[in-house]
Order: structure tokens, then C-alpha cells, then sequence
């Protein structure tokens, strides 16, 4: 298995501090053929060595507020969830398992709803800071809370000294080294891996909007699915565009907290993570339909086509994107084509 991963190294398929290679090995995407069934490797189906697939995942909270652009360590991770905050718009939940990031970040805080996606993946969680109601959910659901004043040289400013929201990362490495020897390694069954079905049609296009004034797009092309934010290219600090083999929408019903607000009044989403809804995986330039399944808040969804088998996802990158559902006080949408 080393061997495999000293090639895909030399490709640029396996994560690491630099950022991702040009071309559809920068979003992960790798052939295959007939149906997988060889259990995943790491979490997102790549091969890596295994002291890389034995070790724990860790969960790292990166803003997306435009003064936050462009951030650093995303491309590097193994799974990103993207969520709506406050004020409409959205942060990341960035999963490194095989990947890692020497700056990732910004960092910002933890949300109440951050469990419930970290824990099927990993206990330990890395972010700014929480307010008492987070913390106590925090606590419950026995989250490995890392931060800047727990952590040590885990985290950093940049610039050196900074005051600034936007200011804080953090080395994913130096976190996942602190945490607690109970910590396992992530189940590698999460997602299961093959071909796109022959049936799902091709789609080149698919705008997101978490609220109608938050719009965002990908755009298959090279080989990948290409991010679009505000009508412009969504990069890296490195200055590459975000590129994604597998993109997830998960649509889930989100309503206004009755007990969380942010410091200009504004309450904070309440995703509800339990129960099922539609959800669209695509890749390779197709579109696959299908449902989400959660029986307990915590455990990792199920994603299933019509047809009632497990969404077919490539071996590289994958975003999920919550998107509210037209059930909830806040609405999304989305659209293919």
C-alpha cells in the first residue's frame, strides 16, 4: 500500500501542506472499475500508508465570511460540510484524516450542530472558542474541545501578534498530536465507493443558495467540480481553485435557535440532523439522486439512490452541503443543469 501511495503522491493525489496539483487529481477523483468493495482506506477512499489511515481524524472550524478569503487547508482535507451561521452565511467543517494542514484557517467558533457532523468521523474538535450553551453540548456529547487557549503552538496568528477575528489558524497535525489516546481511528465504511450508474444524466452546472442572498456554484470542468462564490473563483491562499471530486447535497430542515443569537441579534440556524431527506451526489459530471438517512444524531448519514443502493461515490475529496429544505424558518435551494 505504500508503494500505491508513493505514486499517487507523485500525482498529487494524496493531501498534504502544499495544496493540491493541477488537473482532476487535485479534487481526488480516481478511476475505478465495476463495483468497489474493498473497504475504504481513508475516510474519503484514498489510498494512503497506514500509519496515516490508523491514526484519528480531527474536525477543524473554518469561516467563510469574505473577509475571511481566501482561506488555507481546505483543499488538504479529507471531508468538508459546509453549514449555514448567523447573518446567512456559511462556515466549514473541514475533516483531516490522510490530509493534513500546516495553516488551516481562519479558525473561528464552534456551533451547537458541530457534534452531531464530527462525531461519526472523530471525538476531537478544533476551534476559536463557543459560548456556555455549545460548551455544555459540547461537554454531553463528549467532544475533545481543542482550541487557542488549550492547545498550545496547535494554533497560530497570522500576522504574528494579531488581534483579528480573521487572524487565527491552526496546524491540523499539531492538533490531531494532542489528542487523547482514547481517540480511535474513523470507521473506514462511511462512504462506499464504484461507478456512476448508467442511468444518471449529465450535469455541468449546480447553484447553491443557503439563503436567497448566498449563492453559490460549481461547475464541472478538468476533470472536477469547480467552486464559484459571489460570481467569482473560490481559492485557495495559494491562489488555486477549490476543486472537488464528490459534492454532496444534503437538503435538511434548519430553524431559527430559540435560545442562541449573535451579538447583532441575529439567531443561529438549528439543523436538524435526524430523519431523512433528499440529497443529490455529484461527480464525474453526472448527477446521482437519491435520499439521506439519520437514525441518531451522531451517526453518519446514509446516503442512498432511488433505487435503494449506497450513493457510488469516487475515491478522493468530499463536500456535503447542507442545504435548508423548504420545511424549516429558513429556506434554500438549489438547481442542476
Amino acid at each position: 500500500m505504500g508503494g500505491a501511495c508513493a505514486l499517487l503522491l507523485l500525482l498529487g493525489a494524496c493531501s498534504g501542506d502544499n495544496g493540491p496539483a493541477e488537473g482532476p487529481a487535485a479534487a481526488g477523483g480516481e478511476a475505478q472499475s465495476g463495483a468497489d468493495a474493498t473497504p475504504a482506506s481513508c475516510i474519503n477512499g484514498r489510498a494512503a500508508p497506514d500509519a496515516k489511515i490508523d491514526r484519528p481524524a480531527i474536525a477543524l472550524k473554518i469561516e467563510n465570511s469574505p473577509e475571511a478569503r481566501p482561506q488555507s487547508g481546505l483543499q488538504d482535507a479529507d471531508v468538508v460540510y459546509e453549514e449555514i451561521v448567523e447573518g446567512g452565511i456559511t462556515r466549514f467543517l473541514a475533516l483531516f484524516h490522510c490530509g493534513d494542514s500546516a495553516k488551516a484557517g481562519p479558525v473561528r467558533s464552534a456551533r451547537f450542530d458541530d457534534p452531531k457532523l464530527a462525531l461519526p468521523f472523530t471525538s476531537v474538535l478544533a476551534y476559536s472558542g463557543s459560548n456556555s450553551i455549545v460548551d455544555k453540548e459540547l461537554t454531553k456529547r463528549d467532544i475533545v474541545s481543542l482550541n487557542e487557549l488549550n492547545a498550545g503552538d496547535a494554533f497560530f496568528r497570522v500576522p504574528e501578534g494579531s488581534t483579528d477575528i480573521h487572524s487565527l489558524y491552526a496546524d491540523s497535525g499539531e492538533i490531531r498530536s494532542q489528542a487523547p489516546d482514547k481517540v480511535e481511528s474513523p470507521d473506514g465504511d462511511i462512504f462506499t465507493f464504484g461507478d456512476v450508474p448508467g442511468d444518471a444524466p449529465e450535469v455541468r452546472s449546480v447553484s447553491l443558495n443557503f439563503t436567497d442572498g448566498n449563492t453559490i456554484e460549481y461547475k464541472w470542468g478538468g476533470g472536477a467540480w469547480r467552486r464559484f462564490e459571489a460570481g467569482e473563483a473560490f481559492v485557495t491562499s495559494g491562489g488555486d481553485q477549490i476543486e472537488v471530486a464528490n459534492l454532496v447535497i444534503q437538503q435538511v430542515k434548519v430553524d431559527n435557535s430559540e435560545k442562541i443569537v449573535d451579538p447583532a441579534g441575529n439567531p443561529s440556524p438549528d439543523i436538524l440532523l435526524k430523519g431523512t431527506g433528499k440529497a443529490v451526489l455529484l461527480r464525474d459530471g453526472h448527477a446521482i439522486k437519491g435520499t439521506w438517512k439519520i437514525t441518531k444524531e451522531g451517526t453518519a448519514p446514509v446516503f442512498r439512490t432511488r433505487s435503494g443502493d449506497p450513493f457510488p461515490f469516487a475515491r478522493g475529496s468530499i463536500w456535503i452541503e447542507l442545504i435548508p429544505s423548504k420545511e424549516g424558518d429558513v429556506k434554500g435551494s438549489f438547481a442542476l443543469e
